[in-house]
């Protein structure tokens, strides 16, 4: 996708997007990098909060010559224990430097100064010339305060991940500039990692005066799931880059593939839905995806596909509540009940010691008149639905899919 990524024992995950500068012999080159608290090696101060420190170190070079050198600390202090164990990538570091437009090699190093832990990732970037009459790549925000002029510093927060969760993000947001004042229309283009278009439509943005900047939302569902890069057309002229975002379903339910995807929809859509997903060429997956969303939705009328976020939501809890030792949460007997039939009205579990073989729960859904029992035979977690039970769900269950 063009960014940067490096695993332990330091992991980050960096973006470079580019704005033009008040000088055309330069350009804004902006540098974010995330990582997680946890990643990090924290010491509990005297008022009981605790503080961690690291260090970023950015080499912009071509061959040996050095063109940027940057060196940054930064103090990361929060007032709890748990917040030093969060796996989620809160931290955000940014820098602004201005590069001359052409092809460098960028190498990032982040440090935690308490345990020398260090990670290191080399990227060539290719720097563009945004002159008059020129569009810059998009770039995946989390915020920002939309330029008017070209000789202030951009104010906005990147998304390093440009990542979105299908069922709960509606859409993309992506900040636009460009450079001229006629107000021509701007084509926004979709593709997949193989080139192939996956939807595109003509987008505005507000004319600030010699910059026209604003935010453009990318629709989820016309993105689909996985990968994709997303540029910019302005009659004739197409932004120098792209930027890559992600669609998945969470971190617990990783996509490698479009294959990948579609299993996750095995307790969502009729297995002959999913077989038209399989057979499509690559080419038609973006409209039979589209086909898919539309006669799945059965709430046609609002903007969100309401029935797959409710799926994938019981999806995510699922791979949380109900893994055993051998089987993934959402892949489980109890998992597929709860996935397809939601939370029971009432779990009844007679008393028998952990560890117990041939324990017993009952699962109650009193709104349909359905009893499920569900058996751990070996005492050690292992809940399997009873033959009579799996009948009866099977029934239930192919009955629900749409």
């Amino acid at each position: 996708m063009g960014m940067m990524s490096r695993g332990l024992p330091m992991p980050f995950v960096g973006r470079i997007a580019f704005l033009a500068s008040a000088s055309p012999g330069s350009t804004h080159a902006i540098v974010t990098i995330s990582m997680a608290n946890e990643a990090l090696s924290f010491a509990r101060e005297a008022d009981n909060r605790y503080r961690a420190n690291y260090a970023v170190s950015l080499l912009v070079r071509r061959g040996p010559q050095i063109i940027v050198q940057t060196n940054d600390s930064e103090e990361v202090l929060v007032s709890a224990f748990r917040e030093t164990t969060r796996a989620d990538e809160t931290l955000i570091y940014q820098s602004i430097v201005d590069i001359p437009p052409g092809e460098y090699d960028l190498v990032a190093t982040v440090r935690d100064e308490r345990s020398q832990r260090s990670g290191q990732e080399q990227l060539i970037i290719r720097v563009p010339r945004l002159v008059e009459g020129t569009v810059a790549a998009p770039v995946p925000i989390i915020e920002v305060v939309p330029r008017s002029r070209r000789d202030t510093i951009p104010s906005l927060l990147v998304s390093a991940r440009a990542t979105v969760i299908f069922g709960r993000d509606s859409v993309i947001p992506v900040y636009v500039e460009r450079y001229d004042t006629l107000q021509a229309p701007l084509r926004l283009e979709v593709r997949n990692e193989r080139g192939h278009l996956l939807w595109s439509d003509t987008v505005s943005v507000p004319s600030r005066g010699a910059i026209s900047s604003g935010v453009v939302e990318v629709p989820v569902s016309r993105v689909g799931i996985g990968m994709a890069q997303l540029s910019l057309v302005s009659g004739d002229s197409v932004s120098t880059a792209s930027a890559g975002v992600f669609v998945g379903f969470g971190e617990d339910l990783p996509v490698a593939t479009f294959e990948n995807m579609v299993s996750y929809l095995r307790y969502f859509a009729a297995p002959y839905r999913l077989q038209k997903l399989r057979d499509a060429p690559e080419e038609r997956r973006p409209e039979e995806w589209a086909t898919f969303l539309r006669e799945t939705d059965s709430q046609p009328n609002t903007a969100l596909h309401e029935d797959l976020r409710l799926y994938f939501s019981r999806l995510v809890r699922a791979n949380g509540r109900f893994r055993d030792e051998s089987t993934l949460g959402w892949q489980s007997d109890r998992g597929r009940v709860f996935i397809s039939l939601g939370e029971p009205d009432q779990i009844l579990e007679p008393t028998l010691q952990d560890f117990s073989r041939n324990r017993q729960q009952i699962w109650e859904y009193r709104s349909i008149g359905v009893q499920l029992v569900f058996i751990d035979q070996t005492g050690m977690g292992r809940w399997r639905l009873a033959p009579s039970s799996n009948t009866r769900f099977e029934a239930e269950f192919r009955r629900r899919l749409k």
